[in-house]
């Protein structure tokens, strides 16, 4: 048997909860109600306040979140992979972009050089070498602030 615990709420909300019940809940308590009430707000708080995990592949540095799309242009046309999954998917298997470079061009490139992504909702291709820059840069920044933060009062960072 579950133990009971009394608990005060507004009157706006009593009223709206007898309302509930009244017109909506009849085989069940208020005291379920409550419950319930109260159990499906803590588990949206709890998933409100998780950390967003994104779904994507990593190249290298660079965050590739699912969706995004990979180009290559060949003299036989463009080829195209895209993230699915976590996975870098061409013709339908998982490859590297290493493997997908080869299977585009039939022989061994700098991936980094040859291809160009697309981000899920923009419409511009980048260059793959620049969002590796890019990533770089941002990872030195960061690293800087982070020493910056931590180094001892009076010392100097030049």
């Amino acid at each position: 048997m579950t133990s009971r615990v009394t608990l005060e709420v507004s009157l706006p909300t009593l009223h709206a909860l007898l309302d509930y019940h009244s017109e909506q809940a009849a085989d069940h308590t208020l005291t379920d109600l409550a419950d319930i009430a109260i159990r499906e707000w803590l588990q949206r708080q709890r998933a409100a306040s998780k950390p967003m995990e994104l779904a994507g592949f990593f190249w290298k540095t660079v965050f590739l979140p699912d969706g995004a799309l990979l180009r290559i242009c060949s003299r036989d046309g463009p080829h195209y992979a895209e993230v699915v999954c976590g996975e870098l998917i061409y013709e339908g298997r998982a490859v590297s972009p290493n493997q997908f470079v080869t299977a585009s061009l039939g022989n061994v490139g700098n991936a980094w050089k040859v291809i160009y992504v697309q981000l899920p909702g923009d419409g511009d291709w980048t260059p793959a070498t620049r969002m590796r820059h890019a990533a770089m840069a941002h990872a030195f920044r960061t690293a800087k602030r982070k020493a910056e933060r931590t180094a001892p009062p009076g010392s100097s960072s030049s």
